[in-house]
């Protein structure tokens, strides 16, 4: 009896290590460049690209929202950089993280909330662009892109709208979902940068069930009044 309780306890204990170590595992997929979302436009960027020297260094960059791919569902998303330090490959497999490691995600999460429903054209999509980079590569306080750990200049109109965006004082227009997806590797040639998606969240189905009940008793108020 006791050798069989034995073999049953660790037949549970076996089942509750493999299911744990499935809970380990992040999830992957795989992302397929396609352009740009909405057009880009050229600038530079200055930030600590080598840690070996002191000061930050220039880059020319293209900044805007990318078109991509998820291969494993055939899904197009708009992807946006929050790695200045990697260039974008053409395709590669990414990790599904958690977006709340990023620097500053609760900033991150206002900009989306207050911003991202007026992406709709070139302008607004490098000004997304170029105020995500500021937000998760600044470690100073406040945002500029002229002071700071990152700067940007040469992108006109859309810099100074992005300027604007990072003060993030208005309200909360929106409630947007954001998702990250990320090489794991640093240090590594055949890296690719790490990307975020932004998604609408939906109302849950009770609160659009309450506002459907809200709207209808409102149209049969307004019939028993006129009657």
């Amino acid at each position: 009896m006791q050798s069989r309780l034995f073999r049953v306890l660790n037949a549970l204990l076996l089942c509750g290590l493999v299911s744990a170590s499935h809970q380990v595992v992040a999830a992957s997929t795989t992302l397929h460049y396609q352009g740009a979302a909405y057009g880009s436009l050229n600038g530079t960027i200055r930030a600590d690209f080598n840690p070996l020297k002191n000061g930050l260094e220039s880059k020319k960059v293209a900044a805007g929202g990318f078109d991509m791919l998820e291969t494993s569902t055939g899904q197009s998303l708009i992807a946006w950089c929050v790695d200045v330090f990697h260039s974008l490959n053409d395709q590669f497999e990414y990790t599904i993280g958690n977006p709340s490691s990023l620097n500053r995600f609760d900033d991150l999460q206002k900009l989306a909330n207050q911003r991202y429903a007026q992406v709709t054209d070139k302008t607004t999509s490098v000004a997304f662009q170029l105020a995500i980079w500021e937000i998760v590569t600044d470690t100073g306080g406040g945002y500029s892109l002229a002071n700071g750990a990152f700067k940007a200049s040469g992108f006109g109109n859309a810099q100074a709208l992005a300027g604007e965006w990072l003060k993030l004082d208005g309200q909360n227009t929106g409630n947007y979902k954001i998702s990250y997806f990320y090489d794991g590797i640093l240090q590594d040639k055949k890296s690719s940068q790490n990307l975020i998606t932004v998604s609408s969240v939906p109302l849950p189905g009770t609160a659009l069930l309450m506002l459907s009940a809200l709207g209808f008793g409102a149209v049969v108020r307004r019939r028993r009044r006129i009657a």
